[in-house]
Protein backbone atom coordinates (compact mmCIF):
# COMPACT_ATOMS: atom_id res chain seq x y z
CA UNK A 1 0.00 0.00 0.00
CA UNK A 2 2.88 2.33 0.73
CA UNK A 3 4.54 1.92 -2.65
CA UNK A 4 1.55 3.12 -4.74
CA UNK A 5 1.21 6.18 -2.50
CA UNK A 6 4.89 6.99 -2.90
CA UNK A 7 4.58 6.48 -6.66
CA UNK A 8 1.63 8.87 -6.83
CA UNK A 9 3.48 11.44 -4.76
CA UNK A 10 6.51 11.07 -7.02
CA UNK A 11 4.38 11.68 -10.13
CA UNK A 12 2.81 14.78 -8.59
CA UNK A 13 6.26 15.98 -7.58
CA UNK A 14 7.57 15.46 -11.11
CA UNK A 15 4.65 17.41 -12.60
CA UNK A 16 5.07 20.26 -10.12
CA UNK A 17 8.82 20.40 -10.71
CA UNK A 18 8.38 20.53 -14.47
CA UNK A 19 5.77 23.31 -14.18
CA UNK A 20 8.05 25.38 -11.96
CA UNK A 21 11.05 24.83 -14.24
CA UNK A 22 9.09 26.06 -17.27
CA UNK A 23 7.10 28.93 -15.76
CA UNK A 24 9.38 30.00 -12.92
CA UNK A 25 12.17 31.74 -14.89
CA UNK A 26 9.72 33.88 -16.88
CA UNK A 27 7.64 34.80 -13.84
CA UNK A 28 10.62 35.68 -11.68
CA UNK A 29 12.80 37.08 -14.48
CA UNK A 30 15.63 34.87 -13.24
CA UNK A 31 17.29 32.41 -15.68
CA UNK A 32 18.90 30.52 -12.76
CA UNK A 33 15.51 29.70 -11.27
CA UNK A 34 15.14 26.66 -13.57
CA UNK A 35 18.20 25.00 -12.07
CA UNK A 36 17.16 25.64 -8.49
CA UNK A 37 13.62 24.38 -9.05
CA UNK A 38 15.00 21.21 -10.61
CA UNK A 39 17.51 20.78 -7.78
CA UNK A 40 14.83 21.22 -5.10
CA UNK A 41 12.56 18.75 -6.88
CA UNK A 42 15.35 16.17 -6.95
CA UNK A 43 16.06 16.73 -3.25
CA UNK A 44 12.42 15.99 -2.42
CA UNK A 45 12.24 13.05 -4.83
CA UNK A 46 15.32 11.32 -3.45
CA UNK A 47 13.80 10.53 -0.01
CA UNK A 48 10.62 9.24 -1.67
CA UNK A 49 12.59 6.90 -3.91
CA UNK A 50 14.81 5.84 -1.02
CA UNK A 51 11.79 5.09 1.19
CA UNK A 52 10.17 3.03 -1.57
CA UNK A 53 13.46 1.17 -2.15
CA UNK A 54 13.65 0.25 1.53
CA UNK A 55 10.24 -1.39 1.23
CA UNK A 56 10.93 -2.97 -2.14
CA UNK A 57 13.90 -2.31 -4.46
CA UNK A 58 11.66 -2.60 -7.50
CA UNK A 59 9.27 -0.08 -5.96
CA UNK A 60 12.13 2.41 -5.65
CA UNK A 61 12.90 2.03 -9.34
CA UNK A 62 9.21 2.37 -10.19
CA UNK A 63 8.98 5.60 -8.18
CA UNK A 64 11.94 7.08 -10.04
CA UNK A 65 10.52 6.03 -13.42
CA UNK A 66 7.08 7.44 -12.56
CA UNK A 67 8.54 10.75 -11.41
CA UNK A 68 10.80 11.12 -14.45
CA UNK A 69 8.00 10.16 -16.85
CA UNK A 70 5.56 12.63 -15.31
CA UNK A 71 8.21 15.34 -15.34
CA UNK A 72 9.11 14.81 -19.01
CA UNK A 73 5.48 14.58 -20.16
CA UNK A 74 4.52 17.73 -18.27
CA UNK A 75 7.58 19.57 -19.56
CA UNK A 76 6.78 18.70 -23.19
CA UNK A 77 3.15 19.76 -22.75
CA UNK A 78 4.06 23.07 -21.13
CA UNK A 79 6.71 23.87 -23.73
CA UNK A 80 4.20 23.18 -26.50
CA UNK A 81 1.69 25.50 -24.81
CA UNK A 82 4.31 28.24 -24.47
CA UNK A 83 5.22 27.95 -28.15
CA UNK A 84 1.57 28.11 -29.19
CA UNK A 85 0.87 31.10 -26.95
CA UNK A 86 3.93 32.92 -28.24
CA UNK A 87 2.87 32.29 -31.84
CA UNK A 88 -0.60 33.69 -31.16
CA UNK A 89 0.80 36.78 -29.44
CA UNK A 90 3.23 37.33 -32.30
CA UNK A 91 0.40 37.03 -34.81
CA UNK A 92 -1.71 39.62 -32.98
CA UNK A 93 1.27 41.96 -32.72
CA UNK A 94 2.00 41.66 -36.44
CA UNK A 95 -1.64 42.32 -37.31
CA UNK A 96 -1.70 45.39 -35.07
CA UNK A 97 1.49 46.74 -36.65
CA UNK A 98 0.11 45.99 -40.12
CA UNK A 99 -3.08 47.89 -39.30
CA UNK A 100 -1.09 50.87 -38.02
CA UNK A 101 0.90 51.04 -41.24
CA UNK A 102 -2.31 50.75 -43.25
CA UNK A 103 -3.51 53.90 -41.47
CA UNK A 104 -0.29 55.67 -42.38
CA UNK A 105 -0.71 54.46 -45.96
CA UNK A 106 -4.26 55.89 -46.07
CA UNK A 107 -3.02 59.18 -44.65
CA UNK A 108 -0.57 59.59 -47.56
CA UNK A 109 -3.36 58.75 -50.04
CA UNK A 110 -5.62 61.40 -48.51
CA UNK A 111 -2.87 63.99 -48.63
CA UNK A 112 -2.05 63.22 -52.25
CA UNK A 113 -5.71 63.15 -53.31
CA UNK A 114 -5.99 66.77 -52.22
CA UNK A 115 -3.89 67.75 -55.22
CA UNK A 116 -6.40 65.98 -57.50
CA UNK A 117 -9.69 66.88 -55.84
CA UNK A 118 -8.92 70.44 -54.74
CA UNK A 119 -8.69 72.74 -57.80
CA UNK A 120 -6.75 75.36 -55.87
CA UNK A 121 -4.13 72.84 -54.77
CA UNK A 122 -3.93 71.37 -58.29
CA UNK A 123 -3.35 74.82 -59.80
CA UNK A 124 -0.82 75.78 -57.14
CA UNK A 125 1.14 72.53 -57.53
CA UNK A 126 0.54 71.03 -60.98
CA UNK A 127 3.69 68.94 -60.72
CA UNK A 128 2.09 66.74 -58.04
CA UNK A 129 -0.14 65.23 -60.75
CA UNK A 130 2.50 65.05 -63.50
CA UNK A 131 4.26 61.68 -63.59
CA UNK A 132 6.81 63.16 -66.00
CA UNK A 133 8.24 65.04 -63.03
CA UNK A 134 10.93 62.85 -61.37
CA UNK A 135 9.64 63.42 -57.84
CA UNK A 136 6.07 62.55 -58.84
CA UNK A 137 7.23 59.51 -60.80
CA UNK A 138 9.09 58.25 -57.71
CA UNK A 139 5.98 58.91 -55.63
CA UNK A 140 3.78 56.95 -58.05
CA UNK A 141 6.25 54.05 -58.01
CA UNK A 142 6.30 54.00 -54.22
CA UNK A 143 2.50 54.10 -54.15
CA UNK A 144 2.25 51.14 -56.54
CA UNK A 145 4.69 49.14 -54.41
CA UNK A 146 2.78 49.86 -51.20
CA UNK A 147 -0.55 48.97 -52.81
CA UNK A 148 0.89 45.70 -54.11
CA UNK A 149 2.00 44.63 -50.66
CA UNK A 150 -0.95 45.98 -48.72
CA UNK A 151 -3.27 43.01 -49.18
CA UNK A 152 -0.71 40.49 -47.95
CA UNK A 153 -1.57 39.97 -44.32
CA UNK A 154 1.39 39.03 -42.10
CA UNK A 155 1.37 35.65 -40.39
CA UNK A 156 3.76 33.30 -38.69
CA UNK A 157 4.73 31.63 -41.96
CA UNK A 158 5.43 34.87 -43.84
CA UNK A 159 6.70 37.44 -41.37
CA UNK A 160 8.81 38.97 -44.14
CA UNK A 161 5.67 40.09 -45.97
CA UNK A 162 4.77 42.41 -43.10
CA UNK A 163 8.31 43.75 -43.02
CA UNK A 164 8.19 44.49 -46.76
CA UNK A 165 4.89 46.36 -46.41
CA UNK A 166 6.15 48.46 -43.53
CA UNK A 167 9.27 49.35 -45.52
CA UNK A 168 7.11 50.25 -48.54
CA UNK A 169 4.91 52.58 -46.47
CA UNK A 170 7.94 54.31 -45.00
CA UNK A 171 9.38 54.79 -48.49
CA UNK A 172 5.99 56.10 -49.67
CA UNK A 173 5.92 58.67 -46.89
CA UNK A 174 9.45 59.78 -47.73
CA UNK A 175 8.64 60.02 -51.46
CA UNK A 176 5.53 62.09 -50.76
CA UNK A 177 7.45 64.43 -48.45
CA UNK A 178 10.17 64.95 -51.06
CA UNK A 179 7.65 65.56 -53.83
CA UNK A 180 5.60 67.97 -51.75
CA UNK A 181 8.64 69.93 -50.62
CA UNK A 182 9.97 70.14 -54.17
CA UNK A 183 6.73 70.79 -56.04
CA UNK A 184 4.29 72.47 -53.66
CA UNK A 185 3.45 75.90 -55.03
CA UNK A 186 5.55 75.22 -58.12
CA UNK A 187 3.24 77.23 -60.40
CA UNK A 188 3.96 80.40 -58.47
CA UNK A 189 7.73 80.00 -58.42
CA UNK A 190 9.93 82.27 -60.48
CA UNK A 191 12.41 80.44 -62.68
CA UNK A 192 15.97 81.64 -61.90
CA UNK A 193 17.16 84.02 -64.65
CA UNK A 194 13.71 84.57 -66.07
CA UNK A 195 12.48 88.13 -66.59
CA UNK A 196 9.15 89.26 -65.27
CA UNK A 197 7.24 91.05 -68.00
CA UNK A 198 6.66 94.76 -67.22
CA UNK A 199 3.24 95.86 -66.12
CA UNK A 200 1.06 98.24 -68.14
CA UNK A 201 2.14 101.22 -66.03
CA UNK A 202 5.84 100.57 -66.46
CA UNK A 203 7.76 103.32 -68.33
Amino acid sequence: MLSPILGLLAMLLGMATAWLMVSGPSLEQDPDARFWYGFCGFCVLAPLALGAALVNPLAGVAVLVAACGACLATHRFLVHEVVQRTAVQTGFRLLAEHSAFESRHDQVLRQWSRYELDPAAAIASPGMNDVDVPETAALAKALAQAERLRGRQPNGAAVGVGVDYRRAVIELESAFTRAEQSLAGSSSRVVPGARIPPGPDAP
